[in-house]
C-alpha cells in the first residue's frame, strides 16, 4: 500500500525529498520525449527552405546548444532547490509575483502547446485513417480520444513520463531511421544537392531554433528538480536534448529537401506504410504533451493557491482546457503563439538566472522566497519582453532581463542577497 502511495505522486510546489530523485539516465529519455514533436520536424523544414542544407544543420544545431545552455543554467537551479520552474520565481518575483504574473503566464503557454500539438494530432490521425481504411474519423473524436491519453500520463506524473518515454523514444527512433532510408529509397538523394536561396541569416537560424524550445529552456526545473545532482542536471539535459534535438531537425531538413514533407509519419505514409506513419505520429506527439500538461497542472497549482497534493486535478483541468482550445480551432493562431511564448517568457528566465547565479551566488542557502511582489523583477521582465520584441531576436529577452534585473535590483536588493535563511 506504501509502495503504491509513493508512485502516486500528487507533490507540486513543495521541494522534492533526496528519497524520490532520480538517477540522469531516466530524466534523459523524459528530456528526449520533450524533443521530439511534429513542431521540432517543421523546425527543419522552415531553415531547408530558407538555406543551404548545410547552413540549416550547423544553426539549428548551434540553436539547441543553446537551448541546452539555458536549461542547464535553470535546472541546476530545480536540482538544488528541489522546486518546479514557477517556485524558483518566487524570491526574483516575489510570492504574489511568482503566483500572478509568472504562473499564469507559464500556464497559458504549456495549455495552449498542449492544444496545438494535440490537433496536429488528431487531424493527421483523422486524415490517416481515412487514407488507410476510408474509414472517417471526425477531427474533434481523434482530438478527443487523444488528448485524453497524453492527459492520464501526465495525470500520474513522472514516473509515468518516465516509463512512457523508455519504451516510446528507441521505438520512436528505429522507426524514423526506417522513415528515412524509404525516403532516400523512393527519392534519391539529388535533391539535397540542389542550390537554395538563403532568405534567412545564419544567426536568424539559431534563433529560430532556439524559440521552438523556449518555453521547455526556462521550465527545465519542472522535472530536474528531480534529479541527485548538478553533473546529473547537466548529463541528462545533454543527452537528451541535443542528440534527439539535431536528430529531428536533421530528419526535418532532409526530408524537406528529398520530398518537400517535413513530418516523417507523413513520409511514412506517402511510401505506403501508413501504419508505421501513424505510429511516429502518435508517439512523437504522446511524449511531448504529457510534459506541457504537467507542467501547466503544477502552473495551476500556484495560480490558484490550490494545496499542494492537487496537482492531479490541477493537470486534468489543465488538459481539459487543452483539448476544448483545439477543438475551437487556437491552430489558425500557432505563429502569434510561438512569438507569444519566446517574448513573454525568455525575460522570466533572465530574472531567475540573475537573481539565483549572481545575487544569490548560486547557493541554495541564499535562495529566499520573498513575501508580495519583488518590482525589480517585475519591471526587469517587463523591460526585458519589450526589448527582445523590437529586436526581434526572442532569446535576447534571457539577456535583457537579467541585464536590467541586476541594475533594478541595486534600488530594490532582493531577499537573495542577503545569505540568509531557507526555503519554507
Amino acid at each position: 500500500m506504501e509502495k503504491n502511495k509513493k508512485q502516486q505522486e500528487t507533490t507540486a510546489l513543495k521541494p522534492i525529498g533526496q528519497e524520490e530523485r532520480r538517477g540522469w539516465i531516466s530524466m534523459a529519455f523524459v528530456q528526449a520525449g520533450i524533443c521530439v514533436c511534429v513542431p521540432a520536424f517543421l523546425l527543419g523544414a522552415l531553415l531547408a527552405e530558407a538555406m543551404p542544407i548545410w547552413s540549416a544543420i550547423i544553426s539549428g544545431s548551434l540553436g539547441y546548444l543553446v537551448v541546452v545552455i539555458g536549461m542547464v543554467a535553470t535546472g541546476m537551479i530545480g536540482c538544488d532547490l528541489g522546486i518546479a520552474s514557477c517556485t524558483t520565481c518566487e524570491a526574483g518575483f516575489g510570492k504574489s509575483g511568482a503566483r500572478f504574473i509568472v504562473s499564469i503566464i507559464f500556464a497559458v503557454n504549456m495549455v495552449g502547446w498542449f492544444g496545438i500539438q494535440n490537433g496536429v494530432c488528431g487531424e493527421a490521425f483523422s486524415n490517416a485513417v481515412q487514407a488507410m481504411t476510408g474509414v472517417s474519423i471526425p477531427v474533434v473524436v481523434s482530438n478527443t480520444v487523444w488528448g485524453i491519453i497524453m492527459l492520464l500520463t501526465a495525470v500520474f506524473g513522472v514516473s509515468a513520463l518516465e516509463k512512457l518515454d523508455k519504451i516510446s523514444i528507441p521505438l520512436l527512433m528505429l522507426i524514423m531511421l526506417y522513415g528515412i532510408f524509404l525516403a532516400v529509397k523512393s527519392y534519391g538523394t539529388g535533391s539535397l544537392r540542389a542550390e537554395t536561396v538563403q532568405t534567412m541569416s545564419f544567426m536568424g537560424g539559431v534563433a529560430l531554433s532556439f524559440n521552438f524550445t523556449a518555453v521547455g529552456t526556462i521550465t527545465a526545473a519542472d522535472y530536474t528538480r528531480f534529479q541527485k545532482s548538478r553533473k546529473d542536471t547537466v548529463k541528462s539535459v545533454f543527452y537528451g536534448v541535443f542528440p534527439m534535438g539535431v536528430v529531428t531537425l536533421v530528419m526535418g531538413i532532409v526530408l524537406t529537401k528529398m520530398s518537400g514533407q517535413y513530418d516523417i509519419s507523413m513520409v511514412l505514409i506517402d511510401v505506403g506504410l501508413p501504419l508505421l506513419g501513424i505510429a511516429a505520429l502518435v508517439i512523437s506527439t504522446w511524449t511531448t504533451n504529457s510534459t506541457n500538461a504537467y507542467s501547466a497542472g503544477l502552473n495551476i497549482v500556484m495560480a490558484l493557491k490550490l494545496k499542494d497534493n492537487r496537482r492531479r486535478e490541477a493537470t486534468l483541468i489543465s488538459g481539459i482546457i487543452g483539448i476544448i482550445l483545439c477543438d475551437v480551432g487556437i491552430l489558425g493562431h500557432i505563429e502569434g503563439v510561438l512569438s507569444m511564448l519566446s517574448y513573454v517568457v525568455c525575460p522570466v528566465g533572465g530574472v531567475i538566472l540573475a537573481d539565483y547565479w549572481i545575487v544569490g551566488r548560486g547557493k541554495k542557502e541564499n535562495f529566499r522566497p520573498k513575501e508580495g511582489v519583488n518590482w525589480a523583477g517585475v519591471i526587469s521582465w517587463a523591460v526585458g519582453a519589450v526589448i527582445a520584441y523590437f529586436i526581434k531576436i526572442e532569446f535576447t529577452g534571457i539577456l535583457a532581463g537579467a541585464a536590467v534585473y541586476l541594475i533594478v535590483e541595486r534600488l530594490i536588493p532582493s531577499s537573495s542577497r542577503s545569505g540568509a535563511g531557507k526555503i519554507e
